[in-house]
C-alpha cells in the first residue's frame, strides 16, 4: 500500500522538503529511512500532525553527522537509545535509531539493542502506533503495517500488540487513556480487559514515569475526560488509594482557557480532593512532585481545613482574608470549583476574586508621619487598618488617618 498522496498532503511545504532531504541523505549513505508512529498514525487520520518522528537502520550516526555538517541545521543527542533531536531548515524532527526491546521485569525501563524496522514496530504500545511510511527515494510513501494499524484506525480502536504490553510497561494504560479521549477511540475487548488484569503493575511504575504521563494529560484539551476515564477503570486509585475524578470539577475544567499551568493546577487539585489530610504527603512522593505541585496539594488540604469556618453566617470579610492568606491560589481555586456548598464557594471566590488584594491606602512610612514609632507597632496597624478596609470600616485616606490617630490617644 503506497500513501505517498496523503504523505505530502499533510506535510506540505518546508516539512516535505526537509523530509525529501533526510531521504536524499539517507538513501546516499546506504540507510532506510522511515516515518514512524504517531506521525503515521496521525498521517493517515488527517489530522494534524504535530510531530515528525523518523526511524532508520544501520547507522544512522552517519547520516547524524552529514546533517550536522549542513548550515541548516543543528543536531542534538537526545538519549543513550540512539535518539537524536534535530532542526532543519526550522523544522524539529526526532531521529531514532531502530530498536529491539527486552524487559527485565515489569515496570523495569527496558534492554535496548539495535534491530529491524519490524523488530522496532513490534515493541510499540498499540497498533495504530506501530505502522511506519518509506521515506527511501526507491519507495517513498510505503505503508508498513504489520500489526493491522489501518484497520484498527479505520475501526476507531486502541488494541496493543500482546498480552504482556502493559505488564512490561503499565504507562501505556495511561496511554491507551489518553489516546482514547484524544481520538474518540474506545479499547478494543480484549486490550480492556488485560487493562484492567494489569492495574496492580501500576504500583511498580517509578514515580516520575508517572508523573510525567500524569502531566502529558494535563496537556491535552480533553483532559477531563482522560482523569474521568483513569478513574472509572481503577487507574487512579492505582496509582494512590486517594485520587479521584470528581466529574463534575472535571467537566467545569474542560472548558476553561488556555492557561497551561493553571489548568493543571487545578486539575491536580481536583484529583486530591478526597485524599483524607494524612496521605497528602503520601501523593506528593507517590508522584515525586517538584515544589510548587507539593505546595498546591499540602494547601489544598490546608484550605479544606478551613472551610466550615466559611459555613457560618455572620464570618468577617477580615476573617476570610486570614484563614486563606498565604495559600495556593489554585489550592483555593480547585476547592472552591469542587465544593457542593454554595455560600462556601462564593466566599473561596470573593477571596480569589477581591479580598486577596486589598491593601490599605497609607503605608508604614504614612504611619510613621502621623506618629507611629518605628517597629513591631506599624505592622500591627497595618493588619488592623486592612481588616477595617476588608469589612468595610474605612474607605478613604482621611478615614484610616484617623483610626490610627484613634489608636494612638489610646
Amino acid at each position: 500500500m503506497n500513501v505517498s498522496d496523503r504523505l505530502e498532503q499533510r506535510l506540505a511545504g518546508v516539512r516535505l522538503s526537509v523530509l525529501r532531504e533526510l531521504s536524499q541523505l539517507a538513501t546516499g549513505l546506504g540507510i532506510d529511512l522511515y516515518l514512524v508512529g504517531g506521525s503515521v498514525r496521525d498521517v493517515l487520520a488527517n489530522v494534524p500532525l504535530t510531530d515528525i518522528d523518523i526511524m532508520a537502520t544501520g547507522n544512522p550516526e552517519r547520516l547524524v553527522e552529514s546533517i550536522r555538517d549542513r548550515r541548516n541545521a543543528t543536531v542534538r543527542k537526545a538519549s543513550a537509545f540512539g535518539t537524536w533531536s534535530l532542526t532543519v531548515q526550522g523544522v524539529d524532527v526526532d531521529l531514532a535509531t531502530a530498536r529491539r526491546e527486552t524487559y527485565e521485569r515489569p515496570g523495569a525501563l527496558p534492554t535496548v539493542i539495535p534491530g529491524t524496522v519490524e523488530d522496532d514496530l513490534a515493541r510499540r504500545d498499540f497498533s495504530i502506533n506501530a505502522m511506519a511510511i518509506s521515506l527511501g527515494e526507491s519507495s517513498w510513501g510505503t505503508l508498513l503495517d504489520p500489526h493491522d494499524g489501518v484497520t484498527d484506525l479505520s475501526r476507531g480502536v486502541i488494541r496493543v500488540l500482546h498480552d504482556r504490553s502493559f505488564e512490561d510497561d503499565a504507562t501505556r494504560i495511561l496511554r491507551a487513556i489518553r489516546y482514547a479521549c484524544r481520538l474518540d477511540f474506545r479499547l478494543e475487548s480484549c486490550t480492556a480487559t488485560l487493562l484492567e488484569r494489569s492495574l496492580p503493575y501500576v504500583s511498580r511504575i517509578s514515580p516520575d514515569r508517572v508523573r510525567h504521563e500524569i502531566e502529558r494529560i494535563f496537556e491535552e484539551p480533553r483532559a477531563g475526560d482522560m482523569i474521568e476515564m483513569a478513574g472509572k477503570l481503577g487507574v487512579l486509585a492505582a496509582i494512590h488509594p486517594g485520587l479521584r475524578a470528581e466529574q463534575k470539577t472535571l467537566r467545569d475544567l474542560q472548558t476553561e482557557p488556555d492557561d497551561n499551568a493553571r489548568r493543571a493546577h487545578l486539575l491536580l487539585g481536583s484529583m486530591v480532593q478526597s485524599v483524607a489530610d494524612g496521605d497528602m504527603e503520601s501523593v506528593v512522593e507517590r508522584l515525586n512532585l517538584n515544589s510548587d505541585w507539593a505546595r498546591l496539594v499540602r494547601d489544598v488540604a490546608a484550605v479544606r481545613g478551613r472551610l466550615y469556618e466559611l459555613e457560618d453566617e455572620n464570618v468577617a470579610r477580615s476573617r476570610v482574608y486570614r484563614l486563606l492568606q498565604g495559600l495556593h491560589p489554585h489550592a483555593v481555586e480547585s476547592c472552591a470549583v469542587a465544593a457542593t456548598d454554595t455560600k462556601v464557594a462564593d466566599w473561596l471566590r470573593l477571596y480569589l476574586d477581591e479580598l486577596r488584594h486589598v491593601r490599605p491606602l497609607l503605608d508604614g512610612d504614612n504611619l510613621m508621619a502621623l506618629g507611629v514609632r518605628e517597629g513591631p507597632e506599624v505592622g500591627l496597624l497595618l493588619t488592623k487598618l486592612l481588616d477595617a478596609k476588608l469589612d468595610g470600616l474605612v474607605e478613604s485616606v482621611e478615614d484610616e488617618e484617623a483610626m490610627v490617630r484613634r489608636a494612638l490617644r489610646t
